[in-house]
């Protein structure tokens, strides 16, 4: 299938289930989790497939390329950073609202502070 075609049915399946939970927010009917999951991939996958080129088209960066591993090793860095914050505001909200801290939270905030050292440690390993 070519860029164009995945690019145009995701970002209208994006839209429409973009609007289709907005619908239910005013309706003030629940969102259910595989109506989040679906945004979530709809989107991961348009975003995907405008940020990559074909190589059967030749359009675009590869991912294979050398400015193709850059962009992905600084995106992977700036986008662990912020879901951490991300995590963390989410515990110190959780904690403010509930006067109690959830323990899957926390498990997710240590784990979260924990692989990224962890993987640089293993990977420096294999290189020494």
């Amino acid at each position: 299938m070519k860029r164009k075609h995945v690019i145009s049915i995701f970002g209208i399946a994006t839209l429409i289930v973009l609007a289709y939970i907005i619908y239910k927010i005013f309706a003030g009917v629940d969102i259910e989790f595989l109506e989040i999951m679906a945004m979530g991939v709809f989107s991961m996958i348009f975003l995907y497939a405008s940020t990559w080129g074909n190589k059967k088209e030749k359009n675009g960066i590869f991912q294979d390329e050398e400015l193709g591993q850059r962009i992905v090793e600084k995106s992977s860095k700036v986008s662990y950073t912020i879901l951490y914050f991300v995590i963390l505001a989410t515990v110190l909200a959780d904690k403010i609202v509930n006067e109690a801290s959830n323990v899957f939270l926390l498990f997710v905030l240590v784990f979260a502070t924990v692989i990224f050292p962890l993987f640089q440690y293993l990977i420096a390993k294999r290189y020494q």
